[in-house]
């Protein structure tokens, strides 16, 4: 079949159209990658509750330190008990060996030292070469921690006190 050169012109417009739109949606597609390599993953926002009792407690985020510096590229999830007197901190992490990215967890067991209607205090966790403390904030619905070195060990590097404190992980990303 043979085309008119008026019906030849409005498919040579079709095509450019076409064209135009592919590429807008390639340049759509390369932006977003872009992105993604700078930002693999995506952190979930803050959250804190209380049971309805106030004898469970969870919070979840992104551990920061002053300045609002990510302690790291994960998150974190805190949840205290009050009848066993325990909080239990699950973390995620994303780790950058050789360019990739790994994602390694761990958890962590805290004693509670106090459970007032105020706050939660836990006892120090010692680590290998540092010590960390928590401290939930039922008043301000806030989580805290300090790390500093463990004074009982000699053969770590040593590094400075530092306080976090849990927020919404795209909160920590953009500073």
């Amino acid at each position: 079949m043979i085309l008119g050169p008026k019906l030849r012109r409005y498919a040579r417009y079709i095509e450019a159209a076409v064209l135009i739109a592919l590429l807008g949606w390639a340049s759509l597609t390369y932006r977003e990658l872009s992105a993604l390599r700078q930002h693999p993953v995506v952190l979930p926002t803050y959250e804190f509750e209380l049971s309805g009792s106030g004898d469970v407690v969870k919070a979840r985020g992104t551990w920061t330190s002053g300045g609002g510096i990510p302690g790291s590229l994960g998150t974190t999830t805190i949840e205290c008990t009050k009848s066993t007197m325990r909080c239990a901190e699950s973390s995620a992490e994303v780790v950058f060996l050789s360019g990739r990215g790994l994602l390694e967890s761990r958890m962590a067991q805290f004693e509670i030292a106090t459970w007032t209607d105020s706050e939660i205090v836990a006892k120090p966790y010692e680590l290998r070469c540092n010590t960390r403390t928590l401290v939930l904030d039922l008043a301000r619905r806030r989580a805290h921690s300090r790390s500093s070195p463990n004074p009982s060990v000699t053969f770590c590097e040593a590094h400075p006190a530092r306080s976090y404190e849990l927020v919404a992980g795209y909160a920590s990303r953009e500073q």
